[in-house]
């Protein structure tokens, strides 16, 4: 029932903006659409939603909240020095490949206002066909008593997304005794005993 239905809408649609055009046509009128279109790419790992969560003492949007493929931009109001907002970022890993949040980088126009996120650390795995969600808070620096001027913050935050690397991960060499850290130092290691 559903088929029939997308089936019989879409030419009816059609039909619609195309009497409608020829109508403006006719009388020498100019027909505006209005509104905004988002083309995403599809990529094996990339941002997939962005929503503001919660907010607590009437912070709020100033503007909506946009994403891309690798970053998110938010535009928030904290109209109290107790004020907070919280965004939900969805990423979806499609690929069949373990990546990782290499590196969170931003660009801030309020120094009084910062972000905490929540749910993820630096480095931690994004499983392979999975979706995972993380938190970000904005809220006024710890100790702030005294509202500032500038009440916005214009937040823009990029994630870098990679595959991880032997020298990523960390290595517990209490065992081996050896001076290695990383795994990539313990596998050069071992090459070296092996003879290699």
């Amino acid at each position: 029932m559903r088929i029939l239905k997308k089936i019989y809408i879409y030419p009816i649609l059609v039909l619609a903006v195309c009497s409608i055009t020829i109508v403006c046509a006719s009388f020498s009128e100019n027909m505006t659409i209005m509104g905004e279109a988002y083309l995403r790419v599809d990529e094996e790992i990339r941002i997939t939603d962005l929503k503001m969560l919660s907010t607590n003492d009437s912070g709020f949007e100033k503007y909506n909240s946009k994403y891309s493929k690798n970053s998110t931009s938010m535009f928030v109001t904290l109209p109290q020095t107790t004020s907070t907002i919280t965004y939900q970022v969805t990423i979806e890993n499609k690929s069949n490949y373990v990546y990782v949040i290499s590196d969170i980088t931003d660009e801030l126009n309020n120094s009084d206002i910062i972000y905490t996120i929540d749910d993820y650390k630096i480095g931690q795995g994004l499983d392979r066909k999975s979706t995972t969600t993380i938190n970000i808070t904005f809220k006024y620096k710890n100790g702030t008593s005294v509202l500032p001027t500038n009440i916005d913050q214009i937040a823009n935050i990029y994630f870098k997304f990679e595959r991880p690397q032997a020298i990523q991960l960390s290595y517990n060499n209490s065992i081996s005794k050896t001076h290695c850290t990383d795994v990539q130092c313990a596998l050069d290691e071992l090459y070296e005993l092996l003879g290699g």
